[in-house]
């Protein structure tokens, strides 16, 4: 969520009584406050405070009044009582902007009330991304003064009803234009609200793969994947991969080869659909022994860490912890920037950047045996000193997942941003700012996000990304190729390979094949499991097809169906002519032993026939 860290200070005020003789009260008054902040398309907001203050005494009276903002740049201040402008004197310091009045007036008389309103203007106040609203109404200190406090969005109707926002409202309403949010007895609380569920961007990124070996060379990236929480759309992927993969954390792992002594760009454009609430279609990546084990970077059979994780419970408490122990501080020359791990973070906590927020958090986590894994990707930011963008190749960021119990998911936590934004709750409300490009959580430092593969060569900027409109859903599109499968460069009856593509950028799941033929006498097999298969973007897998016959005779042609299903509803039915079968006992036997048995009765043919022709020509 968006704010300035100084709004944790937000309104002191500052009265100027006359009393006409002493008083025994030691307030005088008795205050209300009602602000609303009106937030147009453009993001700027206009702030309302509507003041009330009543005289407790017959004898106390208000001559001067000043308010002080955390906020710098207002613009269109005035002031109102009673009908009346009043004159304003703004000063502003390093740490906000002072709001003064002198009242020409006087409102005299035990439970007499002054009304009076103070406006003004800020850009600073709310944050609109595409297609997200973000506002924060800050709390509030001294709230002794006030016997009431009431607070009143207005945001444009375009974003909808807050989909997600801290504390809950009491009503909300609609006019043409505008959604109205109310929170009729705040307190001293803030309010964090966050309207719209889904965010769209497109990304642009660069891998730098150098061989400098005189050999040929293999080389791996880690591409962008899909979450519960995002959604990947491939435009381009060039040049293709050898091989495309998921790894034990879900990250899609792209094999390339290098020549010896070469280099070669890997170029990726997509766009990401972020959203709120985990999606159905993506599958959970499971919980692993290796989730809480000690690491490097998270070295959890140290004192330093045990020490500490004795006094912690949950993840909240350790997350908790981490905000209120380490301090953000980015080095002036970032080239000077390193990894330290959880124990030398703990060790300095004034000198962390988000690694080592990120690092300690998944620490402290397994040391309490909480699965943790860490995340590394970008994080969209419009405002580098509150949400900043720290580990350094290409302004990439690191935050943190614990799996929940209770909710049976991966949550993300960024205790960085927690700490940089002067509290925000980064734990129980994540945002929709993060975009994953590598899950580390089987190993702390691989596979490396994009962005950290930079030529040695030359510099270049690898990582782009930029807020979109749209993200438009592709239909499901598999083709499928069917090619004898072949030994000793040999077709065998009976054995093929099915070769299904998935011709879109989309990752597709609950891949399921079947097989069948127009023949009775002939049977189908797969000795490859072919259900609930994921297959990513513009992957191709190949299957192991079996078809065989029980009758021991030449192979016999028929046509073979093949059935491709998916979760999303796809259904499609590929017809192939002249299938040729082979022998039953082929599913009983891999390759090996069926290529030993073909050359074996080959061979063994060879020689009755040679014995026989020796027989003739002996006669």
């Amino acid at each position: 969520m968006f704010f300035r860290s100084v709004f944790v200070f937000f309104v002191a005020v500052l009265l100027s009584v006359r009393v006409a003789q002493a008083v025994e009260s030691d307030q005088p008054f008795e205050s209300s406050i009602h602000t609303t902040y009106a937030v147009s398309l453009a993001g700027e907001t206009t702030i309302s405070h509507e003041f009330s203050l009543k005289n407790l005494t017959a004898t106390s009276f208000i001559s001067q009044y000043a308010l002080k903002s955390p906020l710098q740049n207002l613009e269109r201040v005035s002031a109102n009582s009673n009908g009346k402008e009043v004159k304003t004197s703004i000063v502003e310091t390093e740490d906000g902007t002072t709001i003064s009045l002198a009242f020409d007036d006087q409102v005299v008389g035990e439970n007499k009330v002054r009304k009076f309103t103070i406006s003004y203007s800020s850009i600073d106040t709310a944050i609109i991304s595409g297609n997200v609203l973000e506002l924060y109404v800050p709390s509030i200190s001294g709230d002794e003064l006030y016997k009431k406090r009431s607070v009143t969005l207005k945001t444009p109707l375009r974003f909808g009803r807050a989909t997600r926002v801290t504390p809950e409202p009491e009503a909300v309403s609609f006019t043409d234009t505008t959604a109205i949010t109310n929170f009729p007895d705040l307190g001293n609380q803030g309010v964090v609200a966050l309207f719209g569920d889904r965010q769209f961007y497109s990304l642009t990124l660069r891998y730098n793969l150098e061989n400098t070996s005189n050999s040929q060379g293999i080389a791996q990236v880690a591409l962008p994947p899909d979450t519960p929480y995002q959604k990947m759309q491939y435009q381009s992927l060039d040049p293709a991969p050898k091989k495309l993969q998921i790894d034990q954390d879900g990250n899609w792992i792209a094999t390339y080869e290098l020549t010896p002594n070469s280099a070669q760009a890997i170029y990726l454009t997509a766009q990401v659909r972020v959203g709120l609430w985990p999606s159905p279609d993506a599958p959970q990546t499971p919980v692993l022994p290796e989730h809480t084990r000690s690491q490097r970077f998270w070295e959890i059979d140290t004192h330093a860490i045990l020490d500490v994780a004795k006094t912690l419970d949950t993840p909240q408490t350790i997350y908790e912890y981490v905000v209120d122990t380490l301090n953000y501080n980015l080095p002036e020359n970032t080239k000077e920037l390193t990894r330290k791990g959880a124990v030398d973070a703990l060790g300095n906590p004034d000198d962390a950047v988000c690694q080592e927020f990120t690092d300690t958090f998944i620490a402290l986590a397994r040391a309490k045996n909480i699965p943790a894994r860490r995340v590394t990707g970008y994080a969209y930011s419009s405002n580098n000193e509150l949400r900043p963008l720290s580990l350094g190749a290409d302004i990439l960021h690191a935050w943190a997942e614990f799996y929940n119990v209770e909710t049976n998911q991966w949550q993300q936590v960024d205790p960085t941003w927690g700490d940089t934004t002067g509290g925000a709750d980064y734990f129980s409300q994540f945002d929709l700012n993060h975009i994953a490009f590598a899950i580390n959580g089987v190993s702390s430092t691989t596979p490396y996000a994009a962005g950290s593969y930079k030529s040695e060569s030359f510099e270049s900027k690898d990582v782009s990304v930029e807020l979109i409109d749209a993200f438009v859903p592709t239909a499901p599109d598999l083709s499928l190729a069917l090619e004898p499968r072949k030994l000793f460069g040999l077709s065998i009856p009976g054995l093929y390979s099915g070769q299904i593509t998935n011709n879109t950028g989309e990752a597709w799941y609950g891949l399921s094949v079947s097989l069948s033929t127009n023949s009775s006498d002939a049977k189908t097999h797969m000795s490859d499991p072919a259900d609930n298969l994921t297959i990513l973007p513009f992957q191709t897998i190949t299957l192991p097809f079996l078809v065989v016959t029980d009758q021991v005779q030449l192979p016999q042609e028929v046509e073979l169906h093949v059935r491709s299903t998916l979760s999303e509803g796809y259904d499609k039915t590929i017809t192939f002519q002249k299938v040729k079968t082979g022998l039953r006992a082929y599913h009983y036997f891999n390759e090996t032993i069926i290529a030993i048995i073909l050359v074996s009765c080959l061979t063994l043919g060879t020689l009755i026939t040679g014995s026989l022709l020796v027989f003739r020509r002996r006669r």
